[in-house]
């Protein structure tokens, strides 16, 4: 059995010495969290510390259905033969355009931060959404320890170098919310309950961790484009790619530095950043 302790501990390797670390975290607020509601509401996501909820699109039922029924048959995310002449850095917009230059006739909701270059890519939301676990785990009889799961289908990364070359963000969303309700996932599920101008509850996913070394390597362009649309570059954040029953990847961006995809003491039972990203 491995006991959970509500530190977090990053290794970083600067310059080569690896550094270790670790601080205490109070229980977070459930407010401060997201949590805002007192009554219970269908779809909602519970607060693990007290009787809150986070009913914010609620109305998703039949997209998570949707979603799962493909998942279960295989389907995955829905192709599309539409391509996009966009760039890395692009402001990405409502109306599913993009552009180097702010257009002030039209509403920004993202950054693209990735490009496969067969014009498709990713667009990572202008701000956080609140912090949330990767996982609930199971609280044992004694009191002390945890239980986690393996998230099902997800393919598990067991590297880092592994982990930052999967681009999967909504396959792997798609996943986790066929494996369990809002309150087994519940990064996975906020970043599926949220909407922008011009998209709905289901078009978000959670970033894969190879959205993160894109963002790193392509750091000026992208910081600039969310310079221009006053948004909040990314720092710290979860991904939806999982190492194993205990853990899953996170991206870490120091601005001045570089980026890291590493995983806390704490594992999936740790609360982190959640920046959604559109698919298009």
């Amino acid at each position: 059995m491995k006991k959970l302790l509500y530190t977090t501990t990053a290794f970083v390797l600067c310059g080569g010495i690896v550094q270790t670390n670790a601080a205490c975290i109070a229980t977070p607020s459930c407010t401060a969290m997201g949590y805002t509601s007192t009554s219970s509401c269908t779809n909602g996501i519970k607060c693990p510390f007290g009787e809150y909820w986070n009913c914010a699109n609620s109305d998703l039922s039949n997209k998570i259905t949707e979603l799962e029924n493909k998942i279960n048959s295989g389907a995955g995310a829905d192709p599309s033969d539409k391509t996009y002449d966009c760039k890395i850095g692009d402001i990405f917009y409502s109306d599913w355009t993009c552009s180097t230059e702010v257009d002030a006739n039209k509403t920004p909701i993202a950054v693209v931060v990735y490009m496969d270059g067969a014009g498709h890519g990713q667009a990572l939301a202008l701000n956080s959404i609140g912090r949330y676990y990767w996982q609930i785990c199971s609280l044992n009889e004694d009191g002390l320890n945890y239980t986690c799961k393996d998230a099902g289908a997800v393919p598990n990364y067991s590297s880092r170098d592994s982990a930052s070359k999967d681009f999967n963000s909504c396959i792997n969303t798609h996943m986790l919310v066929a494996s369990g309700t809002s309150n087994d996932f519940p990064a996975a599920w906020a970043a599926t309950y949220y909407k922008t101008a011009g998209t709905e509850a289901g078009d978000w996913c959670l970033p894969a961790a190879g959205i993160f070394t894109s963002y790193y390597n392509n750091k000026d362009a992208v910081n600039a484009g969310f310079d221009k649309v006053g948004g909040v570059k990314f720092s710290s954040g979860w991904s939806s790619t999982e190492s194993d029953n205990w853990y899953a990847w996170r991206g870490y961006l120091s601005q001045s530095s570089g980026i890291y995809i590493d995983y806390g003491y704490d594992g999936k039972q740790n609360s982190y950043q959640v920046y959604p990203v559109l698919e298009f």
